[in-house]
């Protein structure tokens, strides 16, 4: 009996332990005011070991964004009350000094006017306006370095006229004024966006095999039902291809700005785990029929690589852009599924081959590894990188599609090769390591896929 009352007893504290483990994080936003207070609450530490990290890079983004620049009023609070001022570091963190004062709460201003004033790029830059708070989760929620893996307990405030929504539980009827989540780690809060405001129209897109939603702010007119059907579209259609939906829900944000000035850019999209953010310039109307290729990428971003991926996609390393070797695959072999296989666009195989043949010297004569490793920072700043990566991972998808249907007389193709990558993904739930993507394609394939593997290596001639 005692045996068994120790070992409740180690199970309990166990169990407390882990009930423990959490970070709480508080984003207060007043109305008409274009900046956010986050406050992050863990278990106490010492304020020497205490860091509070900015990210300077996301998933996918293969950029470098000082989100530092925009952090103010950074303050660390003690058990005992004292208030500890917030010191940058040697990178994009805060520091509390060297006492042995236990740290227990971190607080700190993000101010949105600025950062969207200083980013040029509107898809790296959160958004203010008199009736709208649109926020990129890495945007304005740094961390406690060493507790990015624990669960967090998000609340929201801001004005209780104004409803909330966010893509980590979408819904069409948001709370007005508070809401709160549970959110399973740091990396997926960030992954999120967060819409805020009486300006923020919510849709649900019916008869979609999943909750679909449209989520989005104009600042001229849109007809909502125009981005939603397009969106139902394309997750048919990558429905069919892959033959199941990894997503729970999927919501596409959309934002139409009158553009802050002629050297901002509105081009640029972005995909997240359950979501897309897109954004345009009020002068450029949405097209459906131009634009259903555009969601038809972003949402097969849901199976490769947000759940599909190499070596330094994930997990992430956040405050350094990290060197990835595959943004050709992560990119390129979803540009060959959307608009190759999808859309049957066979016109594209020649704007692919543009892309390379017009390329610089300084691209042309970088093998794959060597490019794709440029492009972890540089892949929109000068996107003839950019071009360059999806271009040549599109190509050697198709060339694989073509190697592995004639081998196998049409009974197998390339899509038999990527749900290979994805099936082991799910199966070992880690990245796969360079020298494994060949051999789990060429087994899920059943074709010896090496001689067109090796080909797409080397820098073309």
């Amino acid at each position: 009996m005692r045996r068994i009352i120790v070992l409740f007893s180690f199970i309990l504290s166990i169990t407390n332990l882990n009930a423990q483990q959490k970070i709480s994080y508080l984003l207060n936003n007043q109305a008409g005011v274009n900046k956010v207070t986050i406050q992050i609450t863990f278990d106490a530490l010492s304020a020497s070991d205490a860091n509070l990290v900015i990210p300077k890079s996301a998933p996918g983004t293969y950029i470098l964004t000082n989100y530092i620049a925009f952090v103010d009023d950074v303050v660390g609070y003690t058990t005992t009350g004292k208030q500890l001022p917030g010191m940058i570091g040697d990178g994009s963190f805060f520091t509390f000094g060297e006492s042995d004062d236990l740290l227990n709460k971190v607080s700190y201003t993000v101010d949105i006017q600025k950062m969207e004033i200083d980013l040029l790029d509107a898809s790296t830059s959160s958004k203010a306006r008199e009736d709208y708070l649109g926020l990129f989760g890495y945007s304005v929620f740094g961390f406690i370095e060493g507790l990015e893996t624990m669960s967090v307990n998000l609340m929201i405030n801001t004005d209780p006229s104004w409803p909330i929504f966010s893509t980590l539980r979408p819904d069409t009827n948001g709370q007005y004024g508070t809401d709160s989540y549970e959110v399973e780690n740091y990396a997926a809060l960030v992954d999120a966006q967060y819409l805020l405001g009486t300006g923020v129209q919510v849709i649900r897109v019916e008869e979609a095999p999943i909750p679909l939603y449209v989520a989005a702010y104009a600042e001229t007119t849109v007809d909502w039902k125009s981005i939603g059907n397009p969106g139902l579209l394309s997750l048919q259609k990558l429905a069919d291809y892959f033959g199941y939906i990894p997503m729970p829900h999927y919501t596409l944000v959309y934002e139409f700005l009158d553009p802050i000035s002629v050297r901002h850019d509105y081009g640029f999209n972005m995909e997240h785990l359950n979501s897309m953010t897109a954004h345009r310039d009020i002068n450029t109307k949405f097209d459906a029929n131009r634009d259903l290729g555009t969601i038809i990428h972003h949402m097969g971003h849901s199976w490769v690589p947000l759940r599909s991926y190499g070596e330094g996609y994930r997990p992430f390393s956040w405050q350094v852009a990290p060197l990835i070797e595959t943004i050709w695959l992560n990119e390129g072999f979803i540009w060959y599924v959307s608009f190759h296989e999808i859309l049957k666009n066979e016109e594209i195989l020649n704007w692919w081959k543009s892309n390379m043949d017009n390329a610089p010297d300084f691209i042309k004569t970088k093998n794959l590894k060597e490019l794709s490793l440029l492009g972890s920072t540089q892949y929109g700043s000068d996107f003839r990188i950019g071009k360059n990566l999806f271009s040549r991972g599109a190509l050697m998808a198709y060339d694989l599609d073509a190697h592995i249907q004639k081998q196998t007389n049409g009974k197998k193709s390339f899509k038999d090769a990527i749900l290979g990558l994805l099936n082991w993904s799910k199966d070992n739930q880690r990245a796969f390591k360079y020298n494994e993507i060949e051999p789990i394609m060429s087994k899920a394939a059943g074709v010896d896929l090496g001689p067109v593997w090796n080909k797409w290596q080397n820098a073309p001639e």
